[in-house]
């Protein structure tokens, strides 16, 4: 699992934890050789993590929508850019390139991006990418709780987890992954 997929906030101004946990992800995947897939951004815990991977000697591929490069927000630590048309475009790409897709604390658009990911695996769909929830400050205890909650009401089958996976550091992560390669 060479080309690590991170889907994460664009956002400023959040939580020391979050920005904490983009830096120790990104340092991580640079310190162990692997190359990042993201989205490309300028900003947020985006720029955090690509700073972090580069910093530690890693390789970033940006995977940038048009209005990432439109608006001058695409980051100056990407080795190699994937121009895309959308978002919708990116999220095909970033999961084409990737070996695992790994969800940091984020909004709508990271949301989408992992309902995605479990979406292909719930439908089985060849090549569907593990999933780490990576769990900084308890970001996703919710969304895990409505999961089960639905898993109990009989929304989910039963292997809905075999794809999905939780960690709340790095060691947890690496753990996680060497059960999957």
């Amino acid at each position: 699992m060479d080309k690590i997929g991170v889907f994460l906030s664009a956002r400023e101004g959040l939580d020391d934890v979050y920005v904490r946990a983009a830096r120790e992800v990104g340092e991580w995947i640079g310190r162990t050789g692997r190359t990042l897939v993201y989205g490309g951004s300028a900003c947020g815990l985006m720029e955090v993590l690509a700073g972090a991977v580069k910093r530690a000697g890693g390789r970033v591929w940006g995977v940038v929508p048009q209005v990432i490069t439109q608006r001058g927000l695409e980051s100056r630590h990407i080795d190699v850019a994937f121009p895309c048309a959308d978002l919708t475009d990116r999220k095909a790409t970033m999961n084409r390139e990737s070996d695992v897709l790994v969800a940091l604390p984020g909004g709508i658009g990271t949301l989408d991006e992992l309902f995605t990911v479990m979406g292909e695996t719930a439908i089985g769909l060849p090549g569907a990418k593990s999933l780490v929830l990576y769990n900084a400050g308890g970001c996703w205890d919710t969304l895990l709780a409505m999961l089960d909650d639905l898993h109990a009401r009989g929304f989910l089958r039963d292997n809905y987890r075999d794809r999905l996976f939780v960690a709340g550091s790095v060691e947890e992560l690496e753990a996680v992954l060497s059960k999957n390669e």
